[in-house]
């Protein structure tokens, strides 16, 4: 797979001969330091190359975009791949402080979630879903900080079907597991900024397996979607350290709940059988039993605190 860094330069290598020289200032800022584009408006451009903001967009139409909006899609793409943590949060810290640290961090979840609902179809949402329904068995992978989202997703797949495989350390037993799979089986990558090299190993060992595969990561160019059979694109907007994933927490519960829906009944006896368990085995905090040692604590010839005494 061509880099985008490499594609990107080869468009305005191939369209440089023909630039204007206002155009040719703008492709020259962009090839000295292509990432802080990423930091700077159309009309921020403009300004340091001296010229109008409509030649922006005429120079990103030149390197074949409808618009200076895909343009920026195309390069949020690619500095999601080559930003490093520290270039993150510097990115992050140069935006003007018109919000607190909360309600920046709360707007931009906020963002999120309105473009996923946006971008993810009904029909797609439903589709992914009987994929992961018809699949036995499906294993949950994914590594770093996709390492939760992986997890959660697994956990919540657990209690509503069975032969459901958390791998969240892309271990030689996964590797086994892959190889002895059935052909019914699938292999359920989660993976976004900066993507992991693992993922994508395990991702095209599964190809050569055979076993059929579904990606979730955050853009066309993603190496976790072009290397997927089947594949949904949750984007992410903001930059920072800090990946924000509040967004992808709801799709991934709401997807959990689809799969529910196929089957109902047997959703149901899943997730009895779950209660059944964690209830014999004690797994979970109750209001009986804070009552139960509330009314210990009370009963005992002194009461000094209703927190445990330690004693003589």
């Amino acid at each position: 797979m061509t880099s985008a860094k490499k594609d990107l330069f080869d468009k305005i290598i191939s369209v440089y001969p023909r630039l204007s020289p206002k155009k040719r200032r703008v492709a020259d800022l962009i090839m000295k330091d292509y990432k802080k584009i990423f930091l700077m408006t159309a009309r921020e451009i403009a300004r340091e190359c001296e010229v109008s903001e409509p030649t922006i967009i005429r120079f990103t139409v030149d390197l074949g975009f409808s618009g200076y909006v895909e343009f920026l899609q195309y390069m949020k793409g690619l500095l999601h791949t080559e930003l490093t943590g520290a270039e993150r949060l510097a990115a992050s810290s140069h935006k003007p402080d018109v919000e607190t640290t909360i309600e920046k961090y709360c707007l931009n979840a906020q963002r999120n979630l309105q473009n996923m609902m946006d971008s993810v179809s009904e029909k797609e949402f439903k589709k992914v879903a009987q994929t992961i329904y018809d699949a036995d068995p499906v294993y949950v992978v994914g590594c770093r900080a996709s390492t939760t989202l992986a997890f959660h997703f697994g956990y919540l797949l657990k209690k509503v079907r069975k032969n459901v495989f958390i791998d969240t350390n892309l271990s030689w037993e996964l590797i086994d597991a892959i190889c002895k799979c059935r052909k019914t089986g699938l292999i359920t990558v989660i993976a976004f900024p900066r993507y992991p090299r693992r993922t994508i190993e395990i991702l095209n060992y599964a190809r050569q397996c055979g076993i059929r595969t579904l990606g979730f990561s955050d853009n066309a160019r993603s190496p976790i979607i072009t290397l997927s059979d089947e594949y949904v694109i949750i984007d992410i907007e903001g930059v920072s350290f800090v990946d924000p994933f509040a967004h992808i927490i709801a799709f991934l519960g709401a997807l959990a709940h689809e799969i529910a829906f196929i089957d109902n009944t047997l959703a149901m006896r899943c997730i009895s059988k779950f209660d059944e368990g964690v209830k014999k085995a004690n797994e979970f905090y109750t209001e009986e039993e804070t009552h139960e040692r509330l009314e210990y604590r009370l009963n005992r010839p002194y009461i000094t605190s209703l927190w445990p005494q330690k004693e003589n």
